[in-house]
């Protein structure tokens, strides 16, 4: 009888126990998430393509970011912050990159189709 009066009374204490991790005040809303990952990605696909590094351009890889960041309002330290955020949950951060793909390839289709 003492046995189940014990795991009656430590059965609530395990639920009891965990804790639901708090939302830090810095972080995004998702969407907001995906509309800044979105914008990073094609920046960081115009770096890597090396489309910034025609014979009279002037830009480095450093101001082509911090361009970014100064259009869309926000710091660095603000994106590494929310980034690490997400990237914590796996699963959902899969979720916002499909997300992510799908935005940058209809912009591509609207590029393409008005060079048609």
């Amino acid at each position: 009888m003492k046995k189940i009066l014990a795991i009656f009374c430590f059965v609530p204490l395990l639920f009891a126990c965990e804790e639901k991790e708090e939302k830090p005040d810095y972080l995004w809303e998702e969407e907001r998430f995906i509309d800044v990952l979105t914008e990073f990605q094609i920046t960081e696909g115009i770096i890597r393509l090396g489309y910034h590094r025609f014979p009279d351009s002037t830009y480095s890889t450093d101001s082509i970011y911090a361009a970014m960041y100064q259009d869309l309002g926000i710091s660095e330290a603000e994106f590494d912050s929310n980034y690490h955020y997400y990237l914590k949950d796996t699963e959902k951060m899969a979720k916002i990159y499909e997300q992510v793909i799908t935005r940058i390839s209809e912009r591509a289709a609207e590029v393409n189709q008005k060079g048609n």
